[in-house]
């Protein structure tokens, strides 16, 4: 059975991060703590989403950053403000498992991104026979303990392909053994992830 582990972060999943500063902006009355998504990229976030911080202290340490004003539910209701599911890869994978493909996902979000994400887009979830999280490993893309406990759940025989968009990711997952493939978000992205699939399964014979 040939496999595809598609990441969720970055392929099946668009996130416009600048869109979510926007939105936070214009509902705290048009001023914002920071003003650059790189600005909330820090220790603290890295955290959360290894499930290391609670959700309330990175709600409170995301408050005095942002400047918020306003409840912690209006926050982490916006949080996800822009994400998209991007629906040409979903096609794909729906595609891949009507003719028997094995589809796992793989995923490092944070808690109130997986959240949102199982309330709204369960639906787009469910082509995959499981997801899995960093967090329920113990380690994050692109530790190579991650890839391990990955491979676990793989079968030995068959076609397996992993496709992130990032780059150091698709390395560990070469390291550890994976046919790897750079997903490119453009708009042939998804194009190019089928035809890596089909040369896949030729190669396999």
């Amino acid at each position: 059975m040939p496999t595809l582990i598609c990441d969720l972060d970055n392929v099946l999943f668009g996130d416009a991060p600048a869109r979510r500063l926007d939105v936070w902006r214009a509902a705290n009355g048009g001023t914002l703590g920071v003003a650059t998504p790189a600005e909330l990229a820090d220790d603290a976030l890295r955290a959360f989403c290894a499930g290391a911080l609670p959700e309330q202290e990175y709600a409170g340490h995301l408050r005095a950053r942002l400047g918020w004003t306003g409840t912690d539910e209006e926050l982490v209701r916006l949080w996800s403000a822009g994400s998209v599911v991007v629906l040409e890869v979903l096609e794909l994978l729906s595609w891949l498992r009507e003719r028997d493909w094995q589809l796992i996902g793989a995923a490092d979000a944070d808690p109130w991104t997986r959240r949102a994400r199982r309330d709204e887009f369960g639906w787009v979830l469910s082509v995959f026979e499981r997801v899995v999280r960093g967090e329920e490993v113990g380690a994050r893309r692109p530790d190579p303990r991650y890839f391990a406990d990955l491979l676990r759940l793989l079968p030995r025989h068959g076609p397996r392909l992993y496709v992130d968009a990032d780059a150091r990711n698709v390395s560990a997952a070469r390291r550890a053994g994976l046919d790897a493939h750079l997903f490119n978000a453009g708009p042939d992205g998804a194009q190019a992830l089928k035809t890596a699939c089909l040369s896949l399964l030729v190669a396999a014979g």
